[in-house]
């Protein structure tokens, strides 16, 4: 049985519509597996050298298990963003002679094959030649090496855990967050030194090698907790509780506001009534702290390139992240959408006039930074500006090119599903345009005039965006029947 639940999911990898339809998702997907097996195994021939130069004194050993508490935590946090739960089409089988029990755990021996599970080996392999054996003996080594293996396993189903209890719970990400945060606030401040204890903890473990049984309870408990979960959960009138609640809005008031307002209605409870829309704004109000990482060392001189990607980032995040699937946000009910008595033009419009609220918005949110450097107010206004009159036109442009239609239910952070080449190339110019035009106007103009130029671009853009309305509309309206047929054939 065991054998043909394999089989299935195979079968249903194969037969999947969007197989062979991603070709640039998977070279880019294995670009990354390569550049980051790359680098862990770089990192394992390094590691010793770099702890022998830092700590001179120290065992390196010892001092290398002190900073496995960091790594962990760092990987558990890119697992909540990264690994997806272990899930098949389970329900054809529920109605099946086939035990839950035998489904929940092939789907949690399934987990166990993911890539996060491998990587850690291309640094773990290099030290333990270079590091491990020459400091400590034949079954210390061993024992080491066996405490890191459990803490791999540990951090998987710890990960699929918390991301069932994260999707039962509307605020269980933002508790996760909260954690995550005060604990490395309190090691980062030496409130408790939680690095050192857990130092000390391996090191027991490699001095004692019976307490291994004691780390072997945490991946072997988070198993059967997984497993329980699983068999409970398992039935086909299971809806989610976050479907169930009543706390949907239908932003009823917008329209009193006119015609517009039934479109900007429309946007507000995509992104409020589904989950990856939703998650994707989110995402992006994280990036307003992103000033905290560049302009912390403002006192050192911010090389005003960055200045350029921060103002990007920040202020216009949004219009970026959710526009670079438009208009598949509504693939699902476009054409639909398209026999509606509506004009296209206040389609595109409202959807203008949304990012230009949140942009402004996210620009008040982020005038703060001045406080750290002065320069901040010039470069965000001006990539306010030029987002607005140039990079929102470039996405309308990029919309017309869409052809995968979104499953809104879905995870955003690297979800992968109704990329295209169009959504993996877009980012390019959004991004890197402005920062080319800045350092092109820099050979013959100073910084400021250079920006002023910049956002004198964009002011053209928002003068002639009447126009380029008609323009898009035009086009939009060409190109309808296409977006239709891509749809509903992805």
């Amino acid at each position: 049985m065991k054998r043909s639940l394999f089989y299935f999911a195979w079968r249903e990898i194969v037969r999947s519509p969007y197989l062979g339809k991603s070709i640039s998702t998977q070279i880019m997907l294995g670009f990354f597996a390569v550049y980051m097996a790359a680098n862990f195994l770089f990192l394992g021939f390094t590691i010793p050298e770099i702890l022998a130069d830092k700590f001179p004194d120290a065992d390196p050993v010892s001092k290398f298990n002190s900073y496995l508490l960091i790594y962990f935590g760092i990987d558990l946090l890119m697992r909540q963003l990264l690994q997806n739960l272990p899930t098949i089409s389970f329900k054809p089988f529920v109605i099946l002679n086939i035990k839950k029990s035998r489904i929940a755990r092939y789907l949690l021996n399934r987990s166990v094959l993911h890539f996060f599970n491998f990587l850690p080996y291309f640094l773990l392999v290099p030290l333990f030649f270079t590091l491990i054996i020459p400091n400590l003996s034949g079954v210390s080594a061993i024992v080491c090496l066996l405490a890191i293996v459990l803490l791999i396993f540990t951090n998987h189903f710890l990960t699929i855990y918390l991301k069932w209890w994260i999707n039962d719970n509307g605020y269980g990400f933002y508790v996760f967050v909260g954690l995550f945060a005060a604990a490395y606030g309190i090691d980062y401040f030496n409130i408790v030194d939680l690095t050192g204890a857990f130092g000390l903890f391996i090191d027991q473990i490699i001095q004692q090698p019976v307490w291994t049984l004691l780390l072997l309870v945490f991946p072997v408990g988070l198993y059967f907790l997984n497993f329980n979960y699983l068999k409970k959960k398992m039935y086909l009138n299971l809806v989610d509780k976050q479907q169930k609640d009543a706390k949907i809005r239908s932003f009823a008031w917008l329209s009193r506001f006119g015609d517009y307002a039934k479109f900007i209605s429309l946007e507000l409870r995509l992104i409020w009534r589904n989950k990856r829309p939703r998650s994707q704004f989110l995402i992006t109000v994280a990036f307003l702290f992103y000033g905290l990482l560049i302009y912390k060392d403002a006192g050192k001189g911010i090389p005003e390139p960055m200045l350029i990607i921060g103002g990007l980032l920040m202020v216009s995040m949004f219009s970026i992240s959710y526009g670079q699937f438009f208009p598949a946000w509504h693939s699902n009910y476009f054409s639909l959408l398209m026999v509606q008595n509506f004009r296209m033009k206040q389609f595109l419009q409202s959807f203008y006039y949304i990012n230009l609220v949140v942009c402004v918005i996210y620009f008040l949110l982020t005038l703060p930074y001045v406080l750290l450097d002065d320069r901040v107010i010039y470069f965000h206004s001006a990539m306010l500006i030029y987002h607005l009159g140039v990079n929102m036109n470039l996405i309308y442009a990029f919309g017309l090119r869409s052809s995968r239609r979104l499953d809104l239910g879905g995870n955003s952070m690297f979800n992968y599903q109704g990329m295209g080449a169009t959504q993996w190339l877009m980012a390019f110019p959004l991004i890197f345009i402005p920062v080319i035009l800045f350092a092109l106007f820099k050979l013959f103009l100073p910084s400021m005039w250079a920006l002023l130029v910049l956002g004198g671009i964009g002011l053209v853009g928002i003068l002639i965006q009447p126009f380029l309305f008609n323009y898009f509309t035009d086009a939009y309206l060409k190109r309808k029947h296409q977006l239709i047929r891509n749809y509903k054939n992805s």
